[in-house]
């Protein structure tokens, strides 16, 4: 009973660090350029809001995973101050799930995959808003390429790039493209 007693209290420790929860979690605030593929409207027309909490569990000091919950507008934009005024509205929420790699002293790049479930559409033909969200797909999977460059210890800037993989519409040929610029703080830190 001894021996056993002695050889827990040596392998606690062991086992303490193995089962330990290491985790970082951040906050991405930014902004997404974006356009449709498909709808004859040309360009990243379409400004809004890309914000939610990022989590990520580093298994080596090159390697992570990280996930998150993002609210994420898209959508695209003809003629700011034109009579064909036409801009389509998409919400989101983005569930990505991605490998990360640190490769420079400042500097990781991050691949993977963003499950997206809409939460409404709306499109303003110069007429105001007006719900449109029957004609959209519900979940829209795209892959995710980002860029982060941290200067900082605790804040970073990122560059990302979400594509869709599938169309967004049941009836045409539309995917979602947008190119996103986000600050990420970082709340925890193991």
């Amino acid at each position: 009973m001894r021996n056993f007693l002695l050889l827990l209290i040596c392998l606690f420790p062991v086992v303490d660090e193995a089962l330990a929860q290491k985790f970082e979690a951040h906050l991405q605030i930014g902004v997404n350029a974006s356009q449709i593929d498909g709808d004859a409207l040309v360009g990243y027309n379409k400004p809004g809001f890309l914000v939610g909490p990022i989590v990520c569990f580093p298994f080596t000091e090159v390697f992570a995973l990280q996930t998150g919950i993002l609210y994420s507008q898209k959508g695209s934009r003809y003629g700011k101050n034109d009579p064909n005024n036409f801009i389509q509205r998409l919400n989101y929420i983005e569930l990505p799930l991605a490998a990360k790699f640190h490769t420079f002293e400042q500097v990781d790049f991050v691949g993977g995959i963003t499950a997206n479930y809409l939460i409404n559409a709306k499109s303003d033909d110069g007429t105001g808003f007006a719900e449109n969200s029957s004609g959209f797909e519900n979940f829209d999977v795209c892959y995710v390429a980002a860029v982060n460059y941290a200067p900082f210890e605790r804040t970073s800037f990122q560059i990302r790039f979400v594509n869709s993989l599938a169309n967004i519409r049941e009836d045409r040929f539309f995917k979602n493209r947008t190119l996103s610029f986000s600050v990420l703080f970082c709340l925890l830190k193991p």
